[in-house]
């Protein structure tokens, strides 16, 4: 046994992102003896590259559930943990296109009103350019705009409870690769790593794009696959105003927020291989720019500084696997989510530890039981971007 592992611990956590450490902080303020295990160092994966966004403007029930706590969460970290999430509440705005768009997402407005999200609304094209100096809005059918969305720290959140979790004596190992977990017939026994081994009663694969790789080594096949995505930066430029909202064009997935200054903005691409390919595609610029141009041209006046690529962990709903896995027993999994983690990653933390500890969770998870896809128990989530 290397000096400073663990031998045992209550529950071992596979992953350092914000799921991970969100979970840790929860067990160990509940009493829980936890070691983290991170193939790198805390907040670099998947976390690390991601925008930031949080938001309960969601098709689906549970998500508009778990995006309204999340936005308690984080508007108590401080109190909570001692750190400061940097949590600015700039507002989501989505602009649609098409009649059909218009149509779900007025459906969706309803049912967030009906679960408590109150300050939601729809907008004309006209109140949505009213939001967005310089925004096109000519070609689009409608709006809708929640002022309590916005943004986070992707590392202040992770790093905080991170920090706190430690505090409350959790142990996170970095520069520490899982190779294989300790078993006992089909059961999970514990973590196997390139430092040693401990043992558990309960592990759990928080390894974002990864958790399939993870999965593999328990001789699991998890329906998560990684895809890489794309995140460039602008210079500092009076073009977007400060308090803009984070702005997203739903029929070409267009988004962009101010940041520092400047803008950051992206696009999905719908014919990204899966795969772990993190180098900027400098060509994606363009196609991005062409969208730009349409919707919002004031970006093409401001240069490009800097740019990354993370990667999404896509299932076939785009709805996340949280639970136990019924054939490993002592295995749990929260991985999946579709763009999804940061923002869930503080809520979704402390209804696991819940879970683990055998507690009733503020919100059923039911949704996203890891088996769900051999049951065919399927609720696709409709606003992935």
């Amino acid at each position: 046994m290397t000096p400073g592992l663990p031998e045992q611990a209550d529950v071992a956590i596979v992953g350092a992102g914000v799921m991970g450490c969100s979970l840790a902080f929860y067990l160990a303020r509940a009493g829980a003896s936890v070691v983290v295990f991170e193939r790198g160092a805390i907040g670099q994966g998947a976390t690390g590259a991601c925008a930031g966004g949080i938001r309960a403007q969601f098709s689906t029930e549970v998500n508009v559930r778990l995006g309204m706590a999340a936005k308690r969460v984080l508007g108590a970290f401080d109190a909570e943990t001692g750190f400061s999430a940097d949590f600015r509440r700039i507002g989501y705005l989505f602009l649609l296109t098409t009649d059909d768009e218009r149509r779900t997402f007025a459906e969706s407005v309803r049912m967030q009103r009906g679960l408590g999200l109150e300050d939601v609304r729809e907008l004309t094209p006209r109140q949505a350019r009213e939001l967005v100096d310089g925004l096109q809005t000519d070609d689009l059918s409608g709006a809708t705009f929640c002022p309590s969305d916005g943004l986070a720290g992707p590392n202040e959140v992770t790093h905080g409870y991170a920090a706190a979790a430690r505090r409350l004596g959790a142990r996170i190992v970095e520069d520490c690769p899982v190779v294989g977990f300790a078993t006992h017939a089909d059961s999970v026994r514990g973590v196997r790593t390139a430092m040693g081994e401990t043992s558990s009663p309960v592990s759990v694969i928080c390894a974002g794009p990864w958790a399939g790789s993870v999965a593999g080594l328990a001789g699991l096949d998890v329906p998560i696959s990684p895809s890489r995505r794309q995140i460039f930066q602008t210079e500092p430029f009076n073009g977007l105003r400060r308090d803009a909202p984070m702005t997203i064009d739903f029929h070409s997935s267009f988004y962009f927020h101010p940041e520092s200054g400047g803008v950051l903005f992206g696009m999905s691409d719908p014919g990204q291989p899966p795969g772990f390919e993190l180098a900027v595609d400098w060509t994606f610029l363009e196609r991005i720019s062409a969208v730009a141009q349409t919707r919002w041209p004031r970006l093409l006046q401001a240069g490009v500084t800097n740019a990354w690529a993370g990667l999404y962990e896509l299932t076939p709903d785009s709805q996340p696997l949280i639970g136990a896995v019924t054939s490993r027993p002592g295995l749990w999994i929260a991985a999946g989510f579709s763009g999804h983690g940061f923002m869930m990653g503080p809520v979704v933390g402390r209804l696991l530890a819940d879970m683990i500890l055998g507690r009733v969770p503020e919100i059923d998870l039911q949704a996203f039981d890891p088996d769900r896809f051999g049951a065919g128990r399927l609720r696709p989530e409709r606003n992935v971007v």
